[in-house]
């Protein structure tokens, strides 16, 4: 069985109103299903585009300001994927809750309502400059489809619970500013495919507002497989140029990945329980000086 997903590095540009935000919005997703995708990922925050249509907007305000889109955004998301058939992993934006602001992803599946995953581990400045509020969980979707948001890729046991949960499939939105950054969520989204034998899609916010809280984007977008036979020694099926807006799209090939698992070099995924991991006191692992036997030998 395959399945063609794409992966989108949206570059934020100049707009003038809301219209042209989610005209950008619709070029991406149209790109990919002119490409006959299945499914599309795009990043993390790319509603950021938006912060230009209120020049006096404080940076530690961000997040207030675009949690009003929220509605329109998951809307829109919804009225695509019903019209087009494409299941739409629709990034993140910000939305209100009772608790308070939150950082989710709004994911697309045609005909059916929208569903919310949250980012559960938020960066430093998530939480000190726009006060935003961590998730409770993550969420399984159709097609062995899991989400973690940016940072939350970086922790194993995120990528493992939707594996259990039989995920095949891990999407993370991102979004990040350096190039360390970029390195920490590209390299998790290898680890995880390497660990759990899935294929990670990682997709990337790339452009600038100039300013904070987005003076610079460092960052690709790439289709992931594990590092096995069959796969290309790469590990990487496609991705988009460095820092430029773009579309990639690949198949999926899940009897490939079955067989990856079942019969490849490295058994990972069946390996995983195999041992506690118990660090054991280094005492215990001291070999005791030979002693002498009665004839002068050593025993």
């Amino acid at each position: 069985m395959k399945m063609r997903v794409a992966s989108v590095a949206w570059k934020i540009r100049p707009v003038r109103g809301d219209s042209d935000y989610f005209g950008h919005f619709y070029d991406l997703v149209e790109e990919a299903h002119a490409e006959g995708a299945e499914v599309v990922v795009l990043p993390e925050l790319h509603v950021l585009e938006l912060l230009p249509l209120a020049p006096t907007v404080r940076e530690l305000d961000s997040a207030i300001y675009l949690a009003q889109y929220a509605d329109a955004i998951e809307g829109w998301i919804k009225r695509i994927s019903k019209s087009s058939g494409l299941i739409i992993v629709g990034g993140s934006h910000f939305r209100e809750t009772e608790e308070g602001i939150k950082n989710v992803c709004a994911i697309g599946i045609p005909g059916e309502e929208i569903i919310l995953a949250e980012k559960n581990n938020l960066t430093v400045y998530e939480q000190d400059a726009w006060d935003i509020l961590p998730g409770q969980g993550l969420v399984t979707l159709p097609r062995g489809l899991g989400v973690t948001i940016c940072y939350d890729s970086e922790f194993p046991e995120a990528s493992r619970a939707l594996s259990n949960a039989g995920a095949l499939i891990q999407c993370v939105p991102s979004w990040t500013e350096t190039q360390r950054g970029y390195q920490r969520v590209r390299w998790a989204c290898l680890s995880r495919a390497v660990e759990n034998q899935i294929f990670t899609i990682h997709a990337s916010l790339v452009g600038s507002l100039g300013r904070e809280p987005v003076p610079f984007t460092y960052g690709s977008s790439a289709i992931i497989c594990p590092s096995v036979e069959p796969f290309p020694v790469e590990a990487i099926l496609r991705e988009t140029p460095l820092n430029e807006e773009g579309v990639v799209v690949a198949d999926l090939d899940f009897d490939m990945l079955h067989e990856a698992r079942e019969d490849g070099e490295v058994a990972n995924w069946k390996d995983r329980a195999k041992s506690d991991w118990v660090v054991i006191d280094k005492t215990q692992l001291t070999p005791h000086p030979p002693g002498k036997n009665e004839d002068g030998s050593l025993n």
